[in-house]
């Protein structure tokens, strides 16, 4: 036997249809029929009961079933081993992150200072990396929110206050400062890779009024596009502003700051709770929370960027 036809007994006997198994493993149900009976010819024992087009493990199959759990368990365990010792070997870091165009700034200071350590870099939304994270494909993401599930724990980096990004001639930007209040009927862009729209609208809701979300998107590039063409007014980390009139020096986009109402922005690591983080991963994170807390002293002596109203 091999790991292709305990596989397929696997999922099997986890879907309890032979259709829906096939499906799942990209193969014809009679290449799966045909792999369970050799696989039971093998082992000289049925393991399945067939009733009107559902397969149920019979006793055997019960038994042998425990037994191959064990063995994928084991196996899983001893790749992740393989994995985790050539990070440590070779100081390589995976890291994913689910915030749009984060990674670019820190990446490249972090391997001014690091330049031993190697980087797998990964984007993508939080229920994908949490997976990741599960599997041990990566060691570390980037979220602005703790991940749910059960196996992931969390580490704040740093906090930023949110503003109010707008054009220069939209009817808010004369004021000083701007409450959360005040944005009610105004057209809202949401990047939603830094600020759930379900928290916005929290959020406004418990100000009384529910916000018009005219774009909910995850690129910062288009928010910024969208900010330029007065399409609307985005909230986001006062720090945005630093990038954007590094990429953009010419901006017609400024920046208010945000009265009460709404919670400061937070960004954190999370990892697997069961195991060690690895030097690398550390040294990312010690570098991460420096970074960031560099960043809050650069908007406190820019002109015209407040972080509190």
């Amino acid at each position: 036997m091999d790991l292709s036809q305990l596989h397929y007994f696997r999922t099997a006997a986890r879907t309890g249809n032979l259709s829906q198994a096939a499906r799942e493993l990209f193969v014809t149900q009679p290449n799966l029929s045909r792999s369970i009976a050799r696989l039971e010819t093998e082992l000289g024992v049925p393991l399945f009961e067939h009733r009107k087009g559902k397969v149920v493990l019979n006793e055997y199959g019960r038994i042998f079933l425990s037994g191959v759990e064990n063995v994928f368990g084991e196996l899983n365990t001893c790749m992740q081993t393989v994995q985790r010792l050539y990070e440590n070997s070779q100081k390589m870091l995976s890291l994913g992150c689910s915030i749009d165009g984060f990674l670019p700034d820190v990446l490249q200071a972090f391997s001014r200072v690091h330049p031993e350590i190697g980087i797998r870099q990964f984007q993508g939304e939080p229920t994908r990396l949490a997976q990741q994270l599960v599997e041990r494909t990566l060691s570390l993401a980037v979220t602005p929110r703790p991940l749910n599930h059960t196996l992931l724990s969390f580490r704040l980096l740093g906090q930023m206050a949110y503003g109010l990004f707008l054009h220069r001639e939209h009817p808010l930007s004369g004021h000083s400062t701007v409450e959360l209040a005040e944005l009610a009927g105004q057209p809202l862009i949401c990047d939603a890779s830094r600020l759930d729209a379900r928290a916005l609208r929290a959020a406004c809701r418990a100000r009384g009024f529910e916000p018009t979300v005219a774009y909910e998107v995850e690129s910062t590039g288009l928010v910024y596009r969208l900010l330029e063409q007065g399409a609307g007014a985005a909230l986001m980390p006062v720090s945005q502003m630093l990038r954007l009139r590094t990429l953009h020096p010419d901006t017609a986009i400024r920046v208010l700051p945000l009265g009460e109402g709404l919670p400061p922005a937070s960004l954190g690591v999370s990892y697997h709770k069961g195991y060690a983080l690895t030097d690398a991963a550390n040294a990312f994170i010690d570098f991460a929370s420096a970074w960031l807390a560099q960043e809050e002293a650069k908007l406190a002596c820019t002109p015209g960027i407040t972080t509190t109203a």
